[in-house]
């Protein structure tokens, strides 16, 4: 069952990516509660406590380490202060973050990762986690580069390919156009695909599309639309659950490593 909740996962330098204050305007601006979700690696969490003996058993303390529980801390004011009407809370989970943030994002409605990288080099990174979590995740994943900065009433961009399953994607998309106000650029090769857009126009009528045809390399035709003018998300499909793989494409990949701009891949739900 899917609850109405965003989640982002946030690590000791949440304060210098851009993931916590997206998912923190995200939940104002959609009324929802947010749940900013700090991960204690298992074995790290156990390395410097020693057990005790109770009662003739040997029991191992539980404690959140140190320099997590301030992270915690931090994480709690600073949410804390965004809206006090809004449902806003932390938590600290104990797990490899990837693969506790991918468990996540089926259980909730919107999952939102921080990407890694500075300077000229930030094209080329990613991280380990914020990679699996988009490429192993169910329904809505957001990957927000580090030093993101809001852009009210920007574009939203979604890519769309004729050979595979838009539904999802375009949902989203429309979705998050329509709630920020923000006209929709969709990014397609080939066949225009009337009927999906006239039906999501239907429902979103307030909603302005745009319709770009790709020449050349998909990667570079959806990072150019999400670049010129620059636009506030770039959304693409994720995959299937029945038929799942163990990677994204290698345009989803590409467009992961080399976005400006957070991503939005967006999985088809079991």
């Amino acid at each position: 069952m899917v609850t109405n909740e965003i989640v982002v996962g946030a690590d000791a330098a949440w304060r210098r990516a851009g993931a916590v204050d997206w998912a923190l305007q995200e939940a104002v601006l959609r009324r929802m509660p947010l749940r900013a979700v700090h991960l204690v690696d298992e074995r790290r969490r156990h390395a410097d406590v020693a057990p005790v003996t109770i009662d003739g058993q040997v029991i191992i303390p539980d404690p959140v380490p140190g320099v997590d529980q301030r992270v915690l801390d931090e994480l709690s004011s600073y949410v804390a202060a965004a809206d006090p009407e809004l449902d806003l809370g932390t938590d600290v989970l104990v797990g490899t973050p990837s693969r506790r943030l991918a468990e996540l994002s089926g259980e909730v409605e919107l999952t939102v990762v921080g990407r890694r990288g500075a300077g000229k080099f930030a094209r080329l990174l990613i991280g380990t986690t914020s990679e699996y979590v988009a490429y192993h995740g169910e329904g809505p994943v957001v990957v927000v580069p580090a030093g993101w900065q809001a852009r009210a009433q920007a574009p939203i961009v979604v890519g769309v390919d004729a050979h595979e399953q838009n539904d999802a994607a375009l949902d989203f998309a429309f979705e998050m156009a329509e709630l920020h106000h923000a006209p929709l650029r969709m990014v397609h090769a080939g066949e225009t695909m009337d009927g999906l857009v006239d039906e999501r126009q239907a429902k979103h009528p307030d909603v302005h599309v745009e319709r770009r045809l790709v020449e050349g390399h998909p990667v570079e035709a959806l990072l150019d639309a999400a670049e010129s003018p620059a636009a506030q998300l770039l959304v693409i499909g994720g995959h299937h659950h029945r038929a799942r793989t163990l990677m994204l494409g290698s345009v989803a990949r590409g467009v992961l490593h080399h976005a400006t701009t957070p991503v939005a891949v967006v999985h088809e739900r079991s």
